[in-house]
C-alpha cells in the first residue's frame, strides 16, 4: 500500500507532507518531507514502537535519534518503519511530533500519530523462537535437564529423561479376568510378551500386534494375571 503526498500541516513558513507509505507483511515504512521557505531548524521527536528512523538532508541520510534537531535550507525527509506485532488486535504505532525551533519561542508544531494496522500474524521471514512453533512442548516448566527428541510419530518435538536412552523399554499390564486382554503398551516397537496367572503359572495366548505401541491377546478361557512387555 502506498500513500502520496498528504499533507500533515502547513502555515507560511514550513509544511509536512506524507511522501510515501510502504508495507509488507513484517513491516510499514513511512516517509515525510519537510519543506521550508527559509533556512530553519527543526526538532523532530518520535515516540512509540518504532525502527530504523533516518532523516536525509543535503543528499546525506542519517540515523534519526529522537529528538533530533536538524538545520536544513530547503527541505528534508525523514523515515520510520513500525513492525507487525505478531499479536492480533494489537496494532503498533509512533507518536510524531515536528517543532519549528528557528525562532525562540517555537510557534510551529506539527502533532500526529501513525498506526500500523497489521493481521497480527508472524511475518514469513520473522525468526521464530523454539517456544513459537507449532510442534515443540507447551513450555519448559518441570522439564530441566532433559533432552529433546521427535515423536514416534514424527508429528512434533517431546522432553524425554535422558536417563531412560540406551534402556530397554517395558511394559507390566495387570489385568482383570477376561478372554481378551487390550493392552495400550505405547513402547513404540514390537515387544515380546510374558503372561503369568494369578497362581504363577506360564499361559500363552494368541497375540494380536495392533500397532507399534498397542496389542492384544485372546485366550480360550477367562483369567486373571499379569503381562510382560519387553
Amino acid at each position: 500500500m502506498a500513500d502520496f503526498n498528504i499533507t500533515i500541516g502547513r502555515d507560511s513558513t514550513y509544511q509536512v507532507t506524507k511522501t510515501s507509505e510502504t508495507s509488507t507483511e513484517c513491516a510499514t515504512i513511512y516517509t515525510y518531507t519537510v519543506e521550508a521557505l527559509a533556512a530553519e531548524s527543526i526538532t523532530i521527536t518520535l515516540t512509540g514502537n518504532y525502527d530504523n528512523a533516518t532523516y536525509t538532508s543535503n543528499g546525506v541520510t542519517n540515523p534519526l535519534v529522537s529528538p533530533q534537531v536538524v538545520a536544513f535550507s530547503a527541505s528534508l525527509t525523514f523515515s520510520f518503519s513500525i513492525e507487525n506485532s505478531g499479536k492480533p488486535g494489537v496494532f503498533y504505532s509512533t507518536d510524531v511530533n515536528v517543532v519549528n525551533t528557528t525562532t525562540v519561542e517555537p510557534i510551529d508544531a506539527f502533532n500526529f500519530t501513525v498506526e500500523r494496522a497489521n493481521d497480527g500474524a508472524k511475518c514469513a521471514s520473522e525468526t521464530l523462537t523454539y517456544d513459537e512453533l507449532t510442534d515443540t512442548p507447551d513450555n519448559k516448566v518441570g522439564q530441566s535437564l532433559k533432552l529433546v527428541r521427535v515423536s514416534l510419530d514424527e508429528t512434533k518435538h517431546e522432553y524425554v529423561d535422558p536417563g531412560t536412552l540406551g534402556n530397554d523399554l517395558n511394559y507390566t499390564h495387570v489385568q482383570a479376568s477376561s478372554t481378551s486382554w487390550a493392552i495400550p503398551h505405547n513402547l513404540g516397537k514390537i515387544p515380546s510378551v510374558t503372561v503369568i496367572d494369578g497362581y504363577g503359572n506360564r499361559v500363552h495366548g494368541d497375540v494380536d500386534y495392533v500397532d507399534l505401541n498397542n496389542l492384544t491377546i485372546k485366550f480360550n478361557t477367562a483369567f486373571a494375571g499379569t503381562a510382560y512387555l519387553n
